[in-house]
């Protein structure tokens, strides 16, 4: 069990190992994949083993007090449980006194009790007097939101974050008996079952926290039936052998005190086995309609106010065919996400074939528009296009990188089918002989528009003189560095775009090994904006299959982006004051959508990028300085946009989007207030 293999010996550098003590360790753990925990270990007196995690920043640094008893030995760290190929660089290790170590752990905890909300702390267990009555617990509370390492422990965080205590049970009693015009709800149960499932699905709607004049319970509803409730009352089917949350009416209740003109709720819900341990959470993203066309993100956890006699849907197919008749009659105002657990579901209601589930449904689909099975389930839509092509400038910006260029240039020629198709390339001063023999043969060849931009590079003044010069009605914005891979990708992208209410279109990048490097961009997670899905294998699912499905997103990169023209200039084009290198692209699609316009991302439009070969990374201290010059701004004009991204969970990670669990959820819960 304690084999030292990856365990990496610690010298103190005296007998002070033989005492009771802080030791102070302070080093760089470097990993290309996925570290597992960091941990110190020890033999005791007794000859048993002790082991300790040790947190380590996104940044992968290591700064770490740990108390060591008497006689503590063989003292040892492991910068990875999981076997991943780390380095690790000690670069201090010593023993502090106490008064020392009170200080340190006191710097790291004071900012927390100032950054968290009370709520925050509190749901951390971090209580305002917890750092002077229990020092050491605070600092361990606190190590945990310092710690970079992927959380995917759901029983621990279901521990920490999802149990209501007996305080919780009396402030949403108080808060209901307070609060007027509670809805009514009625609950269908569905579907078939034993008399256990059966039993578990009623005894949760027994405990739930809300009135029971305000439940009415449909017991014996069957496939078929019409269900003719009053007009107003909500409506929520219940598979036989799900669980509800006792919460979740109080969450429907205070949603609709917040947005009163909502007609369709849903939440957030998680898988329940037959042992009754809850596995698999689904913690969704807010409405995105793009996305329910792909998959039925929305699954059983959903409410709508009754208009009328209607269909209670009663079987998976049902259900899926049920959400987007009702997408169909709401708009995003009257749609709203709970992100919080207010379902649990038995394994045999979780069905991923989604096309199937819409097959031969016309009245789901718009005019024009066909379907199409894809990988792990998702449904293809494929959105018509116009007789008369609408004319796309593509514009690729370069400084020399002729050895990038050719294939970028060469693949959009050759690979793509997009007919009417105008090629600009962007020379930012390039001196290299060769990239400008190439740039002669290519405009005589192809046709392909030099436009010289001499002047120091700037990302977003060079896209916006050349859009000025563009003809197109679309501007596609490319990176030299990218190469085509499916021919109808600029067909893909153009038949979103001309959607109702889209206003630029991202794609599906990947590294030259195969990799994903872009499939979206979040915005908040990683400090400001970050790839989703990056470097997940080719043909990978991604968490909730999102990574291979059409989907509304925050933003996406303009290695390769469409947009309008018109749309484009309307809202100043990319920020060349503020922002010439980098994030110009995100600023771009947070203006567009603060404008009213959507942004949709597609898995079906397919091109690698070799991710700012041409430019080179940030480097010397000028770039550096720049670089934080660009991300102030950001945080600065976007601060509230940061602080949650609507289409990744506030109870996932953001320190990076990886879909992992977060140890700091951005969900406040409204009892709490």
């Amino acid at each position: 069990m304690h084999s030292d293999s990856h365990w990496q010996p610690l010298l103190l550098p005296d007998s002070s190992s033989l005492q009771a003590g802080w030791l102070f360790i302070q080093g760089i753990i470097r990993s290309r994949q996925g570290r597992g925990e960091t941990r110190l270990r020890w033999l005791c007196n007794h000859g048993l083993w002790h082991q300790q995690l040790l947190p380590v920043s996104r940044r992968g640094t290591l700064h770490e007090l740990v108390y060591l008893p008497t006689g503590a030995r063989q003292i040892a760290l492991q910068a990875s449980s999981n076997g991943a190929d780390c380095q690790f660089e000690l670069t201090r290790l010593c023993m502090v006194s106490r008064v020392q170590s009170i200080w340190r752990r006191l710097r790291r905890v004071w900012p927390f009790y100032r950054s968290l909300s009370a709520q925050k702390r509190q749901r951390l267990g971090l209580s305002w007097h917890l750092w002077l009555t229990d020092l050491s617990q605070a600092y361990q509370l606190v190590g945990r939101l310092r710690d970079d390492r992927p959380l995917h422990d759901y029983e621990h965080w279901l521990a920490s974050f999802d149990i209501l205590h007996p305080g919780d049970h009396q402030m949403i009693t108080r808060l209901l008996t307070r609060w007027e015009d509670l809805p009514h709800i009625c609950l269908h149960l569905v579907g078939a079952g034993d008399e256990h499932a059966r039993g578990q699905t009623l005894a949760s709607i027994q405990a739930l926290l809300y009135p029971e004049d305000h439940i009415t319970l449909n017991e014996h509803f069957e496939a078929g039936n019409k269900s003719n409730r009053p007009v107003g009352e909500w409506q929520w089917a219940i598979p036989v052998g799900a669980v509800l949350a006792p919460a979740a009416l109080f969450w429907v209740a205070h949603q609709l005190r917040l947005t009163p003109n909502v007609k369709w709720i849903y939440g957030d819900d998680d898988v329940l086995a037959e042992d009754g341990k809850r596995h698999s959470p689904n913690l969704k993203s807010a409405w995105n309609e793009t996305l329910l066309h792909s998959q039925n993100y929305i699954g059983w956890c959903a409410l709508w106010q009754q208009q009328g006699s209607g269909i209670v849907p009663f079987d998976w197919s049902a259900c899926h065919q049920r959400w987007l008749q009702l997408a169909q009659l709401y708009d995003a105002p009257s749609i709203a996400h709970i992100p919080a657990l207010l379902m649990h579901l038995p394994a045999i209601c979780i069905h991923q074939n989604d096309y199937a589930s819409i097959q031969g449904q016309e009245s789901c689909v718009p005019a024009g528009v066909t379907l199409e099975p894809a990988a792990h389930g998702i449904c293809r839509w494929r959105w018509p296009l116009p007789a008369q092509l609408p004319l796309v400038s593509v514009i690729i910006p370069t400084r020399n990188g002729l050895a990038h260029l050719r294939p970028c240039i060469e693949s959009l020629v050759h690979r793509t089918c997009y007919p009417n198709l105008e090629i600009i390339v962007v020379d930012n001063q390039s001196d290299d002989v060769e990239t400008q023999a190439y740039f002669s043969h290519i405009s005589q060849i192809y046709k392909v528009r030099i436009l010289p931009f001499d002047q120091p590079f700037n990302y977003s003044a060079i896209n916006n003189v050349a859009v000025n010069a563009a003809k197109g009605e679309l501007i596609c914005l490319l990176n030299n560095d990218t190469e085509v891979i499916t021919p109808g990708w600029l067909e893909e992208m153009v038949s979103h775009l001309l959607r109702p209410g889209i206003g630029a279109v991202g794609a599906k990048l990947y590294y030259g090994d195969g990799r994903v490097q872009h499939g979206g961009d979040a915005v908040g997670p990683g400090g400001c904006a970050d790839h989703l899905h990056c470097g997940l294998p080719s043909g990978a699912s991604g968490y909730q299959r999102r990574a291979v499905s059409t989907q509304e997103l925050s933003a996406v990169t303009a290695a390769c982006l469409l947009t309008y023209r018109n749309l484009y200039q309307a809202v100043g084009g990319l920020d060349e004051i503020n922002l010439p290198v980098a994030f110009n692209d995100v600023d771009y699609c947070l203006r567009i959508r603060e404008a009213g316009w959507r942004i949709v991302w597609t898995p079906f439009a397919e091109l690698y990028h070799h991710e700012s070969v041409s430019r080179g990374k940030d480097v010397s201290l000028e770039q550096q300085v720049r670089a934080k010059r660009e991300l102030d701004y950001m945080r600065t004009r976007w601060k509230k946009r940061l602080e949650v991204d609507p289409y990744y969970n506030p109870n996932l990670n953001y320190d990076r989007p990886d879909f992992s669990l977060s140890r700091s959820p951005r969900v406040s819960l409204p009892w709490m207030k």
